[in-house]
């Protein structure tokens, strides 16, 4: 087995492993998040969509958190996310959510804000693209959404075999075919807001792939879009305290006020500088024309 390949496998049980300690500090330290987390003061409508090969039991955690704190949250209704056979699925899965978006918005009387983890993260981008009256914002946690033929190694190699295996084409393979179709999929959604959630660790996806590329961050579009730095592993995202605190605050905030997220406006006076440990400076400020 090549070096790298073994050294991949090595990176998706540590991040497996780090996941796991991410839920039992999300255990640990959920009475203080109810308590410092803001809180929705009407119906937020939020669908949540999970990454590759994860069940809609993933994002559990994340739905339940936000119920709590007033917004009406729900997962993507779908099952397990089993990836695209072919680029044709972007098409099918707005089919398939199209509706369900818009008597989302329609019932609680506001645009649904999008979360996706790893490639629900992608599809909520494409999602936003389809219905931009219809969704508020995306926020994406750990998602390859900077992707690009030719990008597929910034791709963990196990996550990749095993795409081929359940999905039965390799990743480069749906690259070039959304090249070919002229998918511009690194591209953002115009007129919605978008923030990334990455992690300079992530053991599945590569920072530079889940980043918004500085290209689209000083559009002068009046779009507010936000890197935010987080130090987590990728498959627990969807339960880390530190982001689940980061999507509630960027799901509150003013898209024509737009203000970087800041850690620190949750922290007591003696501990202004903890953030800092887990939250790197380039989270202290939105990498966008509202900075």
């Amino acid at each position: 087995m090549p070096v790298k390949t073994t050294l991949d496998f090595l990176r998706l049980q540590g991040d497996a492993l780090w996941a796991g300690g991410e839920f039992t500090a999300k255990v640990l330290t959920e009475p203080l998040l109810d308590q410092i987390a803001p809180r929705a003061d009407g119906a937020t409508p939020v669908l949540t969509l999970p990454g590759f090969s994860g069940p809609e039991v993933s994002l559990r955690p994340l739905n339940r958190f936000l119920n709590r704190r007033g917004f009406v949250a729900d997962s993507w209704g779908l099952g397990i996310n089993r990836g695209p056979k072919s680029m044709d699925y972007i098409a099918t899965l707005g089919g398939l959510l199209g509706d369900r978006i818009k008597s989302m918005a329609d019932e609680n009387g506001k645009a649904v804000s999008l979360i996706g983890q790893s490639l629900g993260g992608v599809y909520a981008r494409e999602l936003a693209r389809m219905f931009p009256n219809d969704v508020d914002r995306v926020i994406t946690l750990g998602s390859p959404a900077n992707l690009r033929a030719g990008h597929h190694n910034g791709i963990n190699k196990g996550v990749r075999m095993a795409s081929r295996l359940i999905i039965g084409r390799p990743v480069e393979e749906l690259l070039n075919e959304a090249e070919i179709e002229e998918l511009a999929l690194h591209e953002p959604p115009q007129d919605v807001p978008l923030v990334a959630i990455y992690s300079p660790y992530d053991g599945v996806v590569h920072e530079d792939l889940a980043m918004i590329p500085e290209e689209f961050l000083d559009l002068d579009d009046d779009t507010p879009r936000e890197n935010i730095e987080i130090i987590c592993s990728h498959i627990g995202m969807g339960v880390n305290p530190l982001v689940l605190l980061a999507v509630a605050d960027r799901l509150l905030e003013d898209r024509n006020k737009w203000r970087a997220f800041n850690a620190r406006d949750y922290m007591p006076e003696p501990l202004k500088g903890l953030p800092k440990l887990f939250f790197p400076e380039a989270a202290m400020m939105v990498q966008s024309s509202y900075a």
